[in-house]
């Protein structure tokens, strides 16, 4: 966990692998021993509601082939599950104390105009070669950590894929800025790879 504050604001932040069954035990860990005022994840306002609401809704969750190759390939450091049981844990526990949930992400929207206008045709077919590459690639897997960063590595390898990762990174580093005026002790969930990123708008 990673602390630091913001005027009057302090927040402590979990990077999380995102998939992995055995990092929801940080965030029952995080907020059994402290109490916070709100919490705020790396997810979209949408998404929070779809999670809360997800024994309502029919169907399974959606994901990408990209995902799923990384699913596959992250199941080596243990159980995966989708949605993410780090923020479907924390959004449940929030859920029963009462405790805000706060998006730090893109609406839907906002990231489908952003794809349309970044990530071009060609890269879009690109990512089935990307998925062929990532499936022959030879990853560090010494950790999770440098499983994800190497991963990220490779996906942002499309310059506009990583142009929506940066934007991402700016656009939650201002809401945890924004945060910061009207909070006064909140709980951060952000995927592992996302953190260096955000933490560098934070501090600009």
């Amino acid at each position: 966990m990673k602390s630091f504050k913001i005027g009057d604001c302090e927040f402590d932040l979990i990077p999380i692998i995102k998939g992995l069954v055995s990092e929801k035990d940080k965030v029952i860990q995080a907020l059994d021993s402290k109490t916070y005022d709100a919490t705020a994840v790396a997810l979209g306002a949408e998404d929070i509601t779809a999670i809360s609401k997800r024994d309502e809704i029919e169907g399974e969750f959606e994901s990408s082939d990209l995902d799923t190759v990384y699913s596959g390939l992250l199941t080596q450091f243990g159980n995966i599950d989708m949605p993410d049981p780090a923020f479907t844990t924390l959004i449940d526990i929030c859920k029963d104390r009462d405790i805000p949930v706060i998006p730090l992400d893109m609406t839907d929207d906002e990231y489908t105009q952003l794809y349309c206008e970044t990530v071009s045709t060609v890269e879009f077919l690109r990512e089935k070669r990307l998925i062929k590459k990532a499936l022959k690639n030879k990853f560090d897997t010494s950790s999770p950590e440098s499983f994800v960063t190497e991963w990220d590595a490779l996906v942002n390898h499309l310059s506009g894929y990583a142009k929506m990762s940066k934007y991402r990174e700016e656009y939650m580093a201002g809401q945890i800025k924004d945060i910061a005026n009207y909070r006064k002790n909140v709980l951060l969930l952000i995927e592992y790879e996302r953190v260096s990123g955000v933490m560098g708008s934070v501090g600009e």
